[in-house]
Formats: structure tokens, C-alpha cells, sequence
């Protein structure tokens, strides 16, 4: 077999030897090569090789194979790349209890809220709840950190190049809702309204009348400095034109413009800004401040405002979120009080929070703040500056009304504010020996205008008295200023600042008995299963103290349940009202 396939290629190559045998100076040279060349193709059965899978047929041309190629090319750099790039995580490397989390932080154009689902201390999932202010193609580059962070098993995975806002919001969502780390992401156009990252602008008292013109003032907003025309007319805001807004983004700042028509119609400033422009809203009502303060008529009319702000103060100070409630005009006894609260949420560890507070002459002198806070919420909130200066602030106003919440560490100032308050509780001058002395006075009093009484009436007076008091024992158990009976009562539980959830109803039964409250029953919330948490939270954690004090005026809200506990509050208030004579 071997040698008549030797002889038959030994026969083509002769005869093609003897057609190339004319041309001069290669004529010996050509046979020899040929015939190197087919011992060794013969010998080892070498076959030329083949492109797998691109074999050209009669219609192919080769730009097509090229293309095919380039292709191929282009899928193996591209995993080799994300081989080399990310490295798989070690499952069990989150630290945190089995369940689903939600987080948000801002991304390009608000607020990202993702789930987390936890399985056995492995991400096992993330989901996009909503990404409104975000642009679809960007955003579906960004979505690609999320595969990274279930492959790494951590949150700490490079940004999609070219949608890096849209990432970071992602990440930082992720973050929030793993360890309840506060994202400070700023976003790309002006969506401060996510995660507390631009500052509010709190309320302030106004003449309500200022005096007719036209007035300028300017703020800052997003990108630079907004300047507005204020026009007043008959005492009232009758026109607000914005002048310039060179460093505004055009889409967010005409939401931010919003507001104007509502400050017009409501005679105020004190306006919400518009979601998903906060800067810019801020940047306006702080334009229209500073032209106003320039209108103003008088500092009789702004006395007069203040103190009738500072009286509905008072008596609105039952549900205030914080319980923050001023030093009395008598003041504390002197003395160093302890005071505790816990700081708990649904996105963290539960820690405690201790404050010992030294009153002198009366008033506060020196507050030390400590806490069982470990980890994440010791590095992310309990170690802030701005909440280390929380007790300077607190000595300040003499007590923690007045002093805001720290942006992003709501929850840990809340703990704070409710453990200062816990040591003022204990504080508070006993005005027990002075209540005793006063019945004391009071009973010798009446004893010897009895005497006198009874040697100078008659016999009809003593029965005249007696049918009297006969008719005020007749209803023993019945309250002097309340109706006994149990009164069902629904509030609306509000979001505070974070705007982190929608309003929703809370009801319950409420029992008042001698003028207290003696049960708070069928408490139900007709919300999602989060904010029933936050209800349930607030009920465990003031219930028993409402009715151990006979009300709700004295009781701390819960910290990380601050919206829940004040609509809880709201209610008794509301109870009382029905209740009343």
C-alpha cells in the first residue's frame, strides 16, 4: 500500500519537474525539494490545519470569516478580563442574620432602593426596588456591579466606567441596607432629597404682613447662587419671578420651582421642597428670606408672632418626636444623673446609649455621652464629629430642645436626646416636701374655719353641707375632667424629614379611667409589613409606660421607631380630647 503511494506522487512530481526542467538555474534544485518535501508529508501524515469552525463555502468570502474571528476574539478577552478582575467571594463573609434588607442612597438622579436577600451570611440576591430619577441605558451598565458584589461577596467592587453615579447609588444602597451605613453620594444633577444628603431648611417665625415693593434676595442652590424678585403688595406676597439660576440643571430646577406658587397661596416660606430637588427648592425659599427681610414691617409684629409661635410651642410640646422638653424656669437640682436608651432599627445592631449629666445652680453644666456601639455603628455614627458635639450643644440650650438631629445619624441623636432626657427625669427639683407643707397649711386652714363654721351655722347649713357632699361621692370612680370609658381612636402616622416611607393609619382602643389612661389595645397599622415592625417596636417600648404614667406626656418615643411612637401619642392626646367634660 506504503509503495504505490510512493510511486504515484513519485510520477506528479516528475512530471512536474519536467514542465519547470526549462528554466534556467533552478532545474536540479526544483525535483529535490519536491521530493523532500513529500517524503516528509508521507512519513509523519502531517495534515494542514484547519480554522474550526469557519470553513468557507463557495458563497463565503473571507471578510466574513474575519469578522467571526473578531468576535470570538472579542468574548474571550472580555472573560478573561472579568476572570481576572473579580474574584470570587468566601461564602459566609456577610455578617449579618438570614432575611431580606432594603437600603437606598442617591444615585445619578435621586434615590436607589434595592432588597438584599441574605441566606446562611451569603448575598444570594440583589433587586432593584426603584431607581426613578435614573437613565434607563446608563443605569443598565450600572446594574452591572451587582453581579460583581454577589460574586466577590462584598460590597467593595469597582464602579461601571461611564455610569459611575448610577453605581455608587447602587453600592450605596446595598451598604445601607447590609450594615445601615448612611450613603453621603451626591448626585450628578440635584437630587438632594435621597438619604439626607442636602440640608433642610428649617422653619422660621414671619411677620405674615410686610410692607409693599419690590425686594431682591439670593441663596444657593445646587450649582451656584438663585436670585428671585419678591413683589409685595396690601401687605401680602403677591409675586415671586426668578431672576437668575445660571448654575442650576434645567429639569430639576423646574420642579424645584414648584414651590413658589405654594408660597404665594400660603403667605409663607415654610414650604417642603420639591422631591428630587432639594437644593434647588432650598435655594429658592432662602432667596425669597433674604428678599423678604427686607420687607419686613416692624419688630412690634414679629414679637407678637414669636410669642404666640412660642405658646403653640408649649403646648405642642407632648408630641414633640424627641420628647425634647426645656429646662423648667425653677431648674434641676444640682447633682450628676445617669440616664440610658436604646437605638435600634430594622437596618442595624441594637446598642445602647448612656448620658450623665451634671446639673449646677439649676442648670446644665457638662454632658458625657457614652455607648455600647460597635463596628459599623461606632466607625459610621456613634464616632461622628457632629454627633461627639451633640453634648456642647445640649448645654447650650439646657436641655435637648432646640437641637437638631444629625443628618444620616437620625437614629444615634434620637438615643442620645431620649438617654439626656432620661437623667433630667431623675433631676427634676422634688416638689413633694412643698406640696406637703402646702396640704399641711391647707388642712389647718380648713380645720379652723370648720370650727368656726360649725359654732356660728345652723342646723340647716350642716344638712345643706351634707346633701352636698352625699352628691359628690355619689360617682366614686368617675374622673373630674375625663369620661371613664374606652374610646377607639385612628391617627395618621407621618414621615419625618427622611421621607423614607408614605404616610399610613394607625388605630387602637383606649381606656381612661379616674382621668388616666389605664389600656391601649388592638393597636393596628394598615401599612406593609415594615412599618407594622416600626408600630409593633413603638408599641412594646411605650405602651407599659404610657400606662404606668397615666399618659403619654412624659414618655420618651423609641429610638428607631421616633414616627410610629409620636402617632402613638397622638392618639392618647386625641383619647383625652374625646373623653373630656
Amino acid at each position: 500500500m506504503m509503495r504505490e503511494k510512493w510511486k504515484k506522487y513519485v510520477e506528479k512530481f516528475k512530471s512536474l519537474g519536467d514542465k519547470v526542467s526549462g528554466v534556467k538555474g533552478i532545474t536540479a534544485v526544483i525535483p529535490a525539494v519536491c521530493l523532500a518535501v513529500l517524503m516528509v508529508t508521507v512519513l509523519t501524515g502531517y495534515k494542514t490545519p484547519q480554522a474550526k469552525k469557519y470553513e468557507a463555502s463557495e458563497t463565503e468570502d473571507i471578510s466574513q470569516i474575519k469578522e467571526a474571528l473578531a468576535k470570538e476574539s472579542t468574548a474571550a478577552m472580555a472573560e478573561t478580563t472579568k476572570k481576572n478582575t473579580t474574584k470570587k467571594g468566601k461564602k459566609g463573609a456577610i455578617d449579618v442574620k438570614d432575611g431580606t434588607y432594603k437600603g437606598s442612597a442617591n444615585g445619578y438622579g435621586g434615590k436607589v432602593t434595592v432588597n438584599v436577600t441574605v441566606s446562611k451570611k451569603t448575598m444570594t440576591a440583589i433587586d432593584i426596588v426603584s431607581a426613578p430619577g435614573e437613565t434607563d441605558s446608563f443605569f443598565q451598565r450600572a446594574k452591572g456591579v451587582i453581579d460583581e458584589m454577589l460574586t466577590a461577596q462584598s460590597t467593595d467592587v469597582d464602579v461601571v466606567s461611564g455610569a459611575t453615579y448610577s453605581s455608587n447609588g447602587i453600592i450605596g444602597a446595598v451598604k445601607n441596607a447590609l450594615f445601615g451605613t448612611e450613603s453621603n453620594n451626591a448626585t450628578a444633577a440635584n437630587a438632594g432629597n435621597a438619604a439626607g444628603s442636602a440640608p433642610s431648611v428649617s422653619k422660621v417665625s414671619e411677620s405674615g404682613t410686610w410692607k409693599d415693593g419690590t425686594y431682591t434676595g439670593s441663596g444657593k442652590g445646587f450649582g451656584g447662587t438663585i436670585s428671585v424678585k419678591v413683589t409685595v403688595k396690601d401687605g401680602k406676597i403677591s409675586a415671586i419671578d426668578v431672576t437668575s439660576a445660571s448654575g442650576e440643571t434645567a429639569s430639576y430646577f423646574s420642579k424645584a420651582k414648584g414651590i413658589i406658587p405654594k408660597m404665594i397661596s400660603g403667605q409663607t416660606t415654610n414650604v417642603d421642597a420639591a422631591s428630587g430637588a432639594t437644593y434647588s427648592s432650598n435655594g429658592i425659599i432662602t432667596a425669597v428670606r433674604n428678599a423678604l427681610s427686607k420687607a419686613e414691617t416692624g419688630k412690634s409684629s414679629t414679637k407678637k408672632k414669636k410669642k404666640k409661635n412660642k405658646k403653640n410651642k408649649k403646648k405642642n410640646s407632648s408630641s414633640d418626636n424627641n420628647n425634647n422638653n426645656k429646662a423648667p424656669a425653677e431648674g434641676y437640682e444640682d447633682g450628676t444623673y445617669t440616664g440610658s436608651a436604646a437605638c435600634s432599627g430594622e437596618q442595624f445592631k441594637e446598642y445602647s446609649v448612656t448620658a450623665n449629666v451634671t446639673i449646677k445652680n439649676g442648670k446644665i453644666s457638662a454632658v458625657e455621652v457614652s455607648s455600647t456601639a460597635k463596628g459599623t455603628n461606632l466607625k459610621q455614627f456613634m464616632s461622628r464629629d457632629e454627633i461627639k458635639n451633640l453634648p456642647s450643644l445640649i448645654v447650650s440650650k439646657n436641655g435637648t430642645s432646640g437641637v437638631d438631629a444629625v443628618s444620616g445619624a437620625t437614629y444615634s441623636s434620637h438615643a442620645i436626646f431620649n438617654a439626656v432626657n432620661d437623667a433630667l427625669s431623675k433631676a427634676k427639683k422634688n416638689s413633694s416636701s412643698t406640696e406637703k407643707k402646702e396640704e399641711t397649711t391647707t388642712e389647718k386652714k380648713e380645720e379652723t374655719t370648720t370650727e368656726k363654721k360649725e359654732e356660728t351655722t345652723t342646723e340647716k347649713k350642716e344638712e345643706t353641707t351634707t346633701e352636698k357632699k352625699e352628691e359628690t361621692t355619689e360617682n366614686p370612680d368617675e374622673g373630674k375632667n375625663y369620661k371613664n370609658g374606652t374610646y377607639k381612636v385612628s391617627v395618621t402616622c407621618e414621615p419625618d424629614e427622611d421621607e423614607d416611607f408614605d404616610s399610613y393609619t394607625i388605630s387602637m382602643d383606649i381606656t381612661i379611667k379616674k382621668d388616666k389612661i389605664t389600656e391601649i389595645s388592638n393597636i393596628t397599622a394598615n401599612t406593609n409589613s415594615t412599618n407594622k415592625a416600626y408600630t409593633n417596636d413603638a408599641k412594646k417600648g411605650m405602651v407599659s409606660k404610657i400606662i404606668a404614667n397615666g399618659n403619654a406626656d412624659s414618655v420618651n418615643t423609641v429610638a428607631g421607631a421616633t414616627c410610629s411612637s409620636k402617632a402613638i401619642k397622638d392618639a392618647c392626646q386625641k383619647a383625652f380630647n374625646a373623653a373630656k367634660k
